[in-house]
């Protein structure tokens, strides 16, 4: 994702910046969406690994990036905690 668009995204609830998560972030978002263990806001089962996806690290939300487009749907959004 261009930088240039990075810097114009935000979250849509909170309006909050959005950065793009690192290898070691979607690797570690992966194995628990491979797990089972990840639900979006709405309540559904994430099923698909993610190729990116953007944080918003002050609420603690990942958005998926599909197909290099940012799904910005807040139902599609799920919680995120850094990495250990």
């Amino acid at each position: 994702m261009e930088a240039s668009l990075l810097e114009l995204l935000c979250a849509p609830s909170t309006h909050a910046r959005l950065r793009l998560a690192d290898d070691q972030e979607i690797r570690s978002i992966n194995r628990l969406i491979g797990s089972r263990l990840v639900r979006n806001l709405k309540g559904e089962l994430v099923q698909s690994e993610l190729e990116a996806c953007l944080i918003c690290d002050a609420y603690r939300i990942c958005y998926p990036i599909r197909d290099g487009i940012p799904v910005l749907i807040p139902d599609a959004a799920f919680h995120f905690a850094n990495p250990d």
